[in-house]
């Protein structure tokens, strides 16, 4: 009897050691005793491209940054070729944010193993982060491991807006809005923040509208040096985890280029009073002379795009809807000022009144595409178009080029 209760207690201690052995893999994240933070915040740091020096630079940043009250993790992958520091390795690998004092340039974090992501502290593995999947399971591991009064997630790297985010060089492959909202749909986020180019765009803003309470982001080129991240530790860490307090540490972070804070419960809203307005403006166009007329006043009203081509014309719609106000046609200028109002309302006190939405591609400066991208044109049969394009009924060209919808009259009707 006393033998089995040896073996019993041996067998018991194999269990409690591995236990313990996770425990340590993982960070502090199993430690019972650990209070709950008031913030879990996660950051996608999609850098198999161009931007890897950059994403060194701001990782190194939150180490920086003096903090507490606030779980930091990153999920980083890295490039080949831009970036030969701290050990020039490649692969993607996921930190614990830990404080650097001494200001050096290596990366000191705690690095994570993570089973769901096939992921070893010690071993090099390669994720493709345009993979919705990868996503979701970094967050759900975060949220498992890192308890906290809230959760926040930061998409990083490149972005296109309607088309793209996630830019993944080495598989040369991006994650599609529509994937983006599934992966973080449901996941009790309080704010998604992009410090991307592009994010704050119609088309992705109105997919992400039950998501989370608050989306953070610019409807426009933004620089590649990202957001200061010492700065919005240490705000996240001074202040109370309130979500719009949360959403205006990361406006506040952003350095040239304040991005706009969404208020997600309006984007319904938005979208009815967008959707009236282009009818409206849509239904004042009944010849050669009146389209070319509309076509001119919007394309040189305010306008986003890269300053290389070919790429996307992204229109202000704060702007746009300001060329009709004081319209004649008095069904036109009202439903201008509502779509204004929509504009107003949906942005944080304190923000930008920016949110684009895409007009036609550019094949060179001032020089229209012949037509607009496959992708973007309503067909039911490509379900994994985003929201706004399946949704939209005055906006969005037809396959058959021969609707009401306002780009289909501006640039395929015949008169």
């Amino acid at each position: 009897m006393k033998k089995l209760n040896l073996f019993f207690l041996l067998f018991l201690s194999v269990i409690i050691l591995s236990a313990c052995g996770n425990a340590i893999t993982y960070g502090t994240l199993l430690d019972e005793n650990e209070p709950e933070k008031k913030l879990t915040l996660m950051v996608y740091m999609a850098a198999d491209n161009d931007l890897e020096a950059y994403a060194v630079e701001n990782l190194k940043q939150m180490e920086q940054a003096s903090f507490n009250d606030v779980n930091v993790l990153v999920l980083f992958d890295r490039a080949e070729g831009y970036d030969e520091t701290n050990g020039n390795w490649t692969d993607t690998r996921l930190f614990e944010v830990q404080h650097d004092s001494s200001n050096g340039i290596d990366i000191i974090s705690k690095r994570l193993s993570c089973p769901s992501l096939g992921l070893s502290a010690d071993n090099a593995t390669e994720l493709d982060m345009a993979k919705p999947m990868v996503l979701m399971n970094f967050i759900q591991f975060c949220k498992t491991n890192y308890k906290a009064e809230k959760y926040a997630l930061i998409i990083w790297g490149h972005g296109t807006g309607w088309r793209a985010f996630a830019v993944d060089d080495r598989t040369d492959s991006y994650m599609g809005v529509q994937e983006l909202g599934n992966s973080v749909r449901g996941e009790g986020l309080c704010v998604i923040g992009f410090d991307t180019c592009f994010g704050g765009v119609m088309e992705n803003v109105y997919e992400l509208k039950d998501c989370a309470e608050y989306t953070v982001a610019s409807p426009c080129v933004t620089p590649s040096s990202g957001w200061n991240y010492k700065t919005l530790l240490e705000k996240l860490s001074s202040q109370n985890a309130s979500s719009l307090n949360i959403a205006k540490a990361m406006n506040q972070s952003a350095s040239s280029i304040k991005p706009t804070i969404f208020d997600n419960s309006k984007m319904e809203n938005l979208m009815e009073a967008f959707e009236d307005f282009s009818k409206e403006l849509s239904q004042s166009i009944n010849s050669a002379q009146s389209r070319t007329e509309v076509y001119n006043a919007l394309f040189s009203s305010k306008s986003y795009s890269h300053s290389t081509y070919p790429c996307d014309m992204f229109l202000d719609i704060y702007s746009m809807a300001a060329l009709y106000k004081q319209s004649s046609n008095a069904t036109l200028a009202g439903s201008a000022q509502t779509l204004q109002s929509a504009v107003e309302q949906i942005s944080s006190e304190g923000s930008s009144k920016a949110i684009s939405v895409l007009f036609i591609p550019l094949s060179g400066r001032n020089t229209v595409a012949l037509a607009h991208s496959e992708d973007y044109v309503k067909d039911s049969s490509r379900s994994w178009q985003c929201k706004f394009i399946k949704e939209s009924e005055w906006w969005v060209p037809t396959r058959e080029r021969n609707s009401d919808s306002l780009l289909d009259k501006l640039f395929y009707k015949v008169y």
